[in-house]
């Protein structure tokens, strides 16, 4: 059963970790490389206790776990429905119960990332009385792992064979207009992404902005406010993707490229707008009007920098993230210079880089 399990183990859980690296790090320099060590503790070991004594703290981890268990689930669901991963389907030759150990395992491989940090949650839940908490987030693990493997065990058996999506119709029949084509495009197939990119946001705002209001400093929010703008580069991608795929042929349209550039725009100003809601609603007393729209500004350019970036020669999914780890870091070393300092640098690079590159640009088809 072990060499059974090691063998899946290397086929779903290996490839997993692999394919997602930029996304791990790009987690653990938000997590821990903002901060300096004695920092870390004090964030971490605040943000844990939030977690277990309060009802949003156990809410908001709740969800986050959630999430990435679904990452986790459909990673595993698309790999065993893969032609090279038909050999899979000897796994019917256990029995039920083993198979469900076997998958059992590999969800916890995939899940340890979450398991350990929700892990040590639980403990100082314990150490601090939080009982009741805690247990409930041990019986949460429990049912996420469980569940997942259960799902696992159905489909291999050809119970379930529908791919693993979110169902919920968020766009309607009316007529839409060609400039939103990509943000109605991530509305109807990259719910998901745009899930989990605006609950990021809307912790980092509740972490500066309710938390911690009484420590609000400008320049900290403003680096933590490009973190979200580039949290944002998957769903560019995803959308530069669907224009230059599915809408290819309106390259042959009379269209100018000032006027795709402000399409693109129009698009990443749309994708923003919550978080300009959350800026308009929290940060009265704390900044200008003229500072809160440079900080909007600079997430925006961001986006359109990361935008350009893309039309570059052989940029891919891993590629591009770790160009965007690189971009925010640039940023980040700019940012006390000042804002605006920060824009323009932002704004000429993405011209000088979108306007030559335009009608250079071939979609990796094989990608």
């Amino acid at each position: 059963m072990l060499s059974v399990a090691t063998i899946v183990a290397r086929v779903l859980v290996g490839p997993f970790y692999k394919e997602n690296t930029g996304f791990f790090l790009f987690l653990f320099y938000l997590l821990f490389g903002l901060m300096n060590a004695r920092e870390v503790v004090l964030y971490h070991s605040s943000l844990m206790h939030t977690i277990v004594a309060t009802n949003i703290g156990m809410g908001v981890a709740m969800l986050a776990a959630l999430l990435y268990n679904y990452k986790c689930a459909a990673y595993v669901l698309a790999a065993i429905s893969k032609p090279e991963n038909g050999f899979l389907i000897n796994l019917q030759a256990l029995a039920v119960r083993k198979q469900f150990s076997v998958l059992l395992f590999c969800q916890i491989l995939l899940a340890l990332p979450v398991l350990f940090y929700l892990g040590v949650t639980i403990v100082i839940g314990l150490q601090q009385g939080f009982i009741v908490a805690s247990l409930l987030l041990v019986l949460f693990l429990m049912l996420a792992c469980a569940g997942s493997a259960w799902l696992y065990v159905l489909n291999l058996n050809g119970y379930h064979r529908a791919a693993l999506r979110l169902p919920i119709k968020l766009t309607g029949n009316f007529a839409k207009w060609p400039a939103l084509y990509p943000l109605h495009h991530l509305l109807h197939e990259r719910k998901l992404a745009l899930l989990v990119v605006k609950v990021f946001s809307g912790f980092v705002f509740y972490m500066v902005f309710i938390v911690n209001r009484d420590m609000f400093s400008l320049n900290y929010f403003r680096l933590l406010f490009l973190l979200c703008a580039a949290a944002h580069g998957m769903l560019v991608y995803y959308s530069f993707e669907f224009t230059e795929k599915q809408l290819a042929f309106t390259r042959n349209l009379p269209v100018s490229r000032t006027k795709r550039l402000l399409s693109y725009l129009l698009t990443y100003l749309l994708l923003l707008l919550p978080e300009l809601c959350l800026l308009f609603n929290y940060s009265i007393g704390l900044m200008s009007w003229t500072d809160l729209l440079q900080t909007f500004a600079i997430g925006l350019g961001l986006l359109l920098l990361l935008m350009a970036i893309l039309y570059l020669q052989n940029m891919h999914l891993q590629r591009f993230g770790l160009f965007t780890c690189l971009v925010y870091l640039g940023l980040a070393m700019l940012l006390p210079s000042g804002a605006t300092i920060v824009l323009a640098v932002e704004v000429t690079i993405a011209l000088l880089i979108f306007y030559p590159r335009y009608y250079k640009f071939e979609l990796m088809t094989n990608e």
